[in-house]
């Protein structure tokens, strides 16, 4: 079942302001403590709410450079190289996708040469054939849900 518009509001004053808390989230929708805390634990549970993490610039703590790597996994084998996948650090995450390659991953590095190395832990992964890169020059559109959030209250759920 989608979120109700009163779900929706609230999820956009908790992307918009994460840390304010329930009361507040409460105060400014104008219904109790209890009911806000309520709506809050069932998108939780629902799998509308997944985390709570704070967003971390990697180019702040000296990996500037990002880039989308396609890699290619001998058929059959994908569900296997995920396991060495997760071992390295630079590699962000990893989505299954339909197209030319089999897995999409972000990375990021310190330097080119260090964007190298990563790639040659990927490469050497066991199961994986190729891999094709697309280095980052610059992000446009960071993360993010609010308009999302905001078009499903302009257009309804």
């Amino acid at each position: 079942m989608p979120p109700s518009r009163a779900d929706l509001e609230l999820l956009r004053l908790m992307v918009e302001t994460p840390r304010v808390g329930v009361r507040e989230y409460a105060r400014r929708l104008g219904i109790a403590r209890g009911t806000a805390q309520a709506r809050v634990s069932r998108l939780e549970s629902d799998g509308v709410i997944t985390d709570y993490r704070p967003q971390i610039s990697p180019a702040a703590l000296g990996f500037p450079v990002m880039a989308y790597v396609h890699v290619h996994v001998s058929q059959g084998e994908v569900d296997d190289v995920f396991p060495h996948l997760a071992l390295v650090p630079e590699l962000l995450e990893a989505s299954s996708i339909a197209g030319d390659a089999d897995l999409v991953c972000r990375v990021i590095a310190r330097d080119h040469l260090h964007l190298q190395s990563v790639l040659q832990r990927i490469i050497g992964t066991p199961g994986v054939q190729r891999t094709r890169s697309e280095i980052v020059l610059e992000r446009r559109i960071e993360p993010r849900a609010t308009a999302l959030i905001t078009s499903m209250l302009r257009d309804g759920p």
